[in-house]
């Protein structure tokens, strides 16, 4: 998904792509956690915690997902 807004939109792509990385969805009910753009979601400019509906796939069903920035960026 990066791949095609780095060709796109060349040096903007990249800070979409890095900063998005740093984001984490987790699930509120079972805590399951993962990457935001792992999962196709784009964070960019943003701060705060968002809460947001979403299906876990541990869980198996819609629950409230906390999007939140980890605490280290990436390297």
């Amino acid at each position: 998904m990066f791949d095609k807004m780095r060709a796109v939109f060349g040096k903007v792509g990249e800070a979409v792509a890095k900063e998005s990385s740093a984001w984490k969805i987790q699930c509120t009910t079972c805590g399951r956690q993962r990457s935001l753009a792992s999962v196709g979601g784009i964070r960019y400019g943003a701060s705060g915690t968002k809460f947001t509906l979403g299906l876990c796939s541990r869980c198996g069903g819609l629950r409230i997902m906390r999007i939140y920035r980890s605490e280290r960026p990436p390297v």
